[in-house]
Formats: C-alpha cells, sequence, structure tokens
C-alpha cells in the first residue's frame, strides 16, 4: 500500500506543479485602446501600460520619440513597480495617491491618476 501510496503523490505532484508554475506566471495587461473610441488624456503622444506579472504590477509611463536635433532623438519611458501587489490594487493605490501618479509621469497634474484609468481596457496576457 505504502508503494501505491508513493506514486499517487508523485502522480499528483506533477499534475499540481505545472498548475501552479503556470498560475504563477499568467497576469494581465491594461492599456489605452485608440479604437475605444474615448480621448487619450495623456495627448496622442503618451501612454500609460499596467502589467500584472507573477504577483506584481508594473505601471510604465512612455512617451513617443521626440526630434531634438537632426538624428537626435529623445525617449521618456518611466516605470513604478508594486511588489507583490495585483493590478487591481496597484490601481487603486495609483487613484489614492496622487503623489505616486505625479512621480510616474514626472509632473504635477491636479486631476491625478483617475482620468487615464477611465479609459483603461485590460485583458489577460
Amino acid at each position: 500500500m505504502k508503494n501505491h501510496s508513493s506514486k499517487l503523490i508523485i502522480a499528483l505532484a506533477f499534475i499540481i506543479f505545472p498548475l501552479s508554475c503556470a498560475a504563477s506566471t499568467s497576469g494581465r495587461i491594461c492599456q489605452y485602446n485608440p479604437d475605444s473610441g474615448k480621448p487619450n488624456p495623456l495627448g496622442m503622444r503618451s501612454y500609460i501600460t499596467i502589467t500584472e506579472d507573477e504577483g506584481s504590477t508594473i505601471v510604465t509611463y512612455e512617451q513617443f520619440p521626440s526630434n531634438v536635433d537632426e538624428n537626435v532623438t529623445l525617449t521618456t519611458k518611466r516605470e513604478l513597480t508594486f511588489h507583490d501587489t495585483p493590478l487591481d490594487t496597484a490601481r487603486v493605490i495609483l487613484l489614492q495617491n496622487k503623489n505616486y501618479y505625479s512621480e510616474l509621469v514626472g509632473y504635477d497634474d491636479p486631476e491625478g491618476f483617475a482620468p487615464v484609468n477611465e479609459v483603461l481596457t485590460c485583458e489577460s496576457n
């Protein structure tokens, strides 16, 4: 009987382990969808992407490259990482704490994250 129990435990381990690994690496991504018909509150050259991966959430602010001089461009990219924080919780934190949003975008915005949050579309990645 002991031999059968050991085989059952090993078999269950092979079944459960891949499932737990898949669950830990799955996540969601939220971003502005230009096809939504809603205007991007950041304008046409900036956007925010929120990515959830392995229990943490990364909020990325990016601006499309702009010309500085001939053959010279400048691209802005800033990331705010919420360690061990699910995506939905990170969004609430950004809504409640305007200082985090200001740090992310690099300027004080009296409206904060709320206008951007309203136009984000999320999907599994």
